[in-house]
């Protein structure tokens, strides 16, 4: 989490992978963070709502084999924890949800099938692809 002029500050260096604007909200992938995870040897994980974002993330890491999840449910369950989160946009989410076009992904998940210990197991064991 960070603010609007640290976004602006990352945006004006050139530091930012990708950025954008949804729901109220700015959403930007900065490099120097995920340049830290990469050389800290941990496992980054970035979440992602277009799939632009998964060939500009990869573009700036080179060096990366990344494995692509896609997560998934069908839209009664989306809309039940869209509800939940109360966050005062559910059409627009929804909307979100239906226009985001299928990835080309090393893994799909039904995340209304599984819970999260079990999707999170079923990513560790598929194993780092690029």
């Amino acid at each position: 989490m960070t603010n609007d002029a640290e976004l602006d500050r990352l945006e004006k260096a050139g530091l930012l992978i990708w950025a954008n604007s949804r729901y109220g909200a700015r959403y930007a992938i900065d490099r120097p963070g995920l340049d830290d995870l990469v050389a800290a040897n941990l496992i980054p994980v970035v979440h992602a709502g277009q799939p632009q974002v998964i060939d500009a993330v990869r573009a700036a890491t080179p060096q990366v084999g990344w494995t692509v999840v896609q997560l998934h449910c069908d839209a009664d369950i989306a809309q039940a924890r869209i509800i939940a989160r109360q966050t005062g946009d559910v059409d627009e989410r929804l909307a979100a949800s239906v226009e985001t076009p299928t990835i080309s992904a090393n893994l799909t998940i039904d995340t209304g099938a599984v819970t999260p210990e079990e999707a999170a197991r079923e990513i560790r064991s598929h194993g780092v692809q690029n």
